[in-house]
């Protein structure tokens, strides 16, 4: 019998979506927390082993009934027709009131009962999955899944980011269930490139060590995208007479969805534009990678910098 906690199988980062041939099983990434759901002990063990059960109970609940299973998955929360990232971390009767609704999304199935699935092959496991969870429904819905390549890169497209789903996740189908980042699973994240307008400086204003970056709503205003990542030396010296400093005082990032929780910015006159490399999910404000900044558009101003729906 397997018991918690259970190492994790981890994707590793591509570019590309890999394949056509009959090795790899595609599914959608979805932008939630990763956890493994033990139905007949109640447990819900995220990525850092921690047990989630309490924050999520209406997935403790809707397990019951399944029996001995370890199930391995994703937790999302469902606001207004998208995914929201950030509504994860709120409890049960806020989110009810909220309109927020939680699933669990299932995409493996490491033990059934007594018998340990992880040496099988992913293919295997699948299967048994697709047969255990045949007759469930919200909140836990079982992954889609599909061999077909032309069909995945569907996954791939800026309007579907709208939602929250992030990309691709392909897996060997002959592999088995191994923890850690074996290259058996790869993520392909959609990335798209955009423009941004600099509100802010990481490091000194001389020299930019990386750029807090901003887009405009639906309404016009201006709402934080991230924190760059680090910018090259030719970029540092170029941005640098470029940005002005208002009188307000340092502030820190509000949490790691913009890039690095706690890390220290300059805020700047929303004054200069450049174009980043980002996730799609960027246009619906929920990306969490952090940004790369391709170029300076000195050309552009930030009024023609416009609000984009995937």
């Amino acid at each position: 019998m397997l018991r918690p906690p259970v190492e994790m199988a981890l994707a590793r980062d591509e570019r590309e979506v890999p394949g056509p041939d009959h090795r790899w099983s595609y599914e959608p990434k979805f932008d939630g927390w990763r956890a493994a759901v033990f139905t007949a002990a109640g447990v819900v063990q995220s990525r850092r082993d921690n047990d989630l059960a309490a924050r999520f109970p209406e997935v403790v609940v809707a397990v019951g009934g399944l029996g001995d299973l370890v199930l391995d998955g994703e937790l999302v929360a469902l606001r207004e027709g998208r995914l929201d990232f950030g509504a994860l971390t709120s409890m049960p009767r806020s989110r009810l009131r909220a309109g927020i609704a939680v699933y669990f999304v299932a995409f493996d199935l490491l033990a059934d009962g007594d018998e340990d699935l992880r040496p099988r092959p992913y293919r295997e496991r699948r299967e048994r999955l697709e047969w255990r969870l045949t007759a469930v429904g919200p909140p836990l819905q079982l992954v889609p899944a599909t061999p077909d390549r032309d069909a995945a890169l569907e996954w791939m497209k800026p309007e579907v980011a709208d939602v929250g789903i992030e990309g691709v996740v392909a897996k060997d189908a002959n592999k088995p269930y191994r923890a850690g980042r074996t290259g058996d699973w790869l993520k392909i994240r959609q990335k798209i490139v955009v423009d941004a307008v600099v509100v802010g400086v990481a490091g000194a204003v001389s020299r930019p060590e990386a750029l807090v970056l901003a887009r405009p709503d639906e309404t016009g205003e201006l709402r934080q995208i991230g924190l760059s990542l680090p910018l090259s030396p030719a970029l540092r010296d170029a941005a640098a007479p470029l940005v002005i400093p208002t009188d307000e005082p340092r502030r820190r990032l509000p949490g790691a969805v913009l890039g690095q929780q706690g890390t220290e910015y300059q805020p700047v006159r929303p004054a200069l534009v450049v174009e980043v490399e980002a996730e799609a999910t960027v246009l619906g404000f929920t990306a969490r990678l952090r940004p790369k900044v391709y170029r300076i558009r000195p050309e552009l101003a930030p009024a023609d910098v416009r609000f984009t729906r995937g």
